[in-house]
């Protein structure tokens, strides 16, 4: 480069690659009865790598091709019309991947699968809405180290995911709003190198989370406008190292609690927030360790027109 510069010459990146993707989608809902509905999707990707730019040449060489399809399909079933519904569905997706495994063989496209399952509720008028579902995501042919040959990859990796999610919202009182939710996710790497396999992976973040927000406004009277909320954050511990080799290191679980007051007037709005009420100090990551902010105190005035 410093050659090219001074003799003020042209240079250029001697690598160069050239990929084209080419996709349709076709989707369509159908109402069997006033109570069944189905849908049905389709994805259809075709990924075209031209493969390496040889300067000496002027051609690409290597290329190859990856097409591949992503159905999905679901059905909700309403025994009590706009009140209960009971929804399952399946959806496939896929990740492209570009090069080759230990025998020169091209990688096909990751592919994640997911089966999914669960209900929802709309009950007292509106006052009441929740949904709960469970999940099952099995992912193949992922490409990970060749154990034989670290310099090289194979495309046999499989993993693992399900769960439960779960949501609430409620208003059960004039004023009175109430919004909770949980979580959980067991994930692991079923085929995998050694090091890791039968782990969860240090990507998986905490298997258990939940959060709670209750706020109330009084509607009537001189303070009419006055409102006050509080609630929190709860996560467990997380593993962001867990191999073998590197051993296994742990983010505690935490518990974070948040308050604020506010007078909301239909002019202007003032708030006062506190984050952290407890001045907890903890972590998140996703294979790092990440500091979260301590207690914190935010004022606003807000001004309508």
């Amino acid at each position: 480069l410093n050659a090219a510069l001074q003799k003020n010459t042209p240079w250029t990146y001697p690598y160069r690659y050239k990929t084209n993707t080419y996709s349709a989608y076709v989707s369509d809902v159908l109402n069997i009865t006033d109570k069944l509905i189905a849908s049905a999707a389709i994805r259809v990707d075709h990924f075209n790598n031209k493969g390496s730019y040889d300067q000496a040449s002027g051609e690409y060489t290597g290329s190859y091709d990856q097409p591949a399809f992503s159905p999905k399909f679901g059905l909700v079933y309403h025994p009590v019309k706009d009140k209960i519904a009971f929804f399952a569905n399946y959806q496939n997706g896929f990740t492209n991947m570009t090069g080759t495994d230990y025998n020169g063989k091209t990688f096909k496209p990751e592919e994640a699968a997911q089966i999914e399952g669960g209900v929802k509720l709309n009950a007292f008028g509106g006052r009441l809405n929740g949904t709960i579902s469970y999940y099952d995501i099995q992912v193949k042919d992922i490409v990970r180290p060749y154990a034989a040959n670290p310099n090289f990859s194979i495309q046999d990796g499989t993993q693992l995911s399900k769960g439960v999610e779960a949501e609430i919202v409620a208003k059960p009182a004039q004023g009175l709003n109430i919004v909770a939710g949980f979580s959980y996710n067991d994930s692991k790497y079923e085929k995998a190198d050694p090091d890791v396999e039968g782990r969860r992976p240090a990507t998986a973040m905490s298997p258990y989370t939940a959060n709670l927000w209750i706020g109330y406004s009084l509607l009537t009277g001189k303070t009419k406008g006055l409102g006050f909320g509080f609630g929190g954050n709860y996560a467990s511990d997380n593993k962001i190292v867990n191999s073998v080799y590197y051993g296994v290191f742990t983010l505690p679980e935490y518990v974070i609690l948040n308050a604020t007051v506010f007078y909301d007037q239909p002019k202007y709005r003032i708030g006062l927030k506190v984050d952290n009420l407890t001045n907890k100090e903890y972590w998140i990551g996703y294979t790092t360790m990440d500091p979260q902010r301590l207690r914190s105190v935010t004022g606003s005035i807000a001004f309508k027109f």
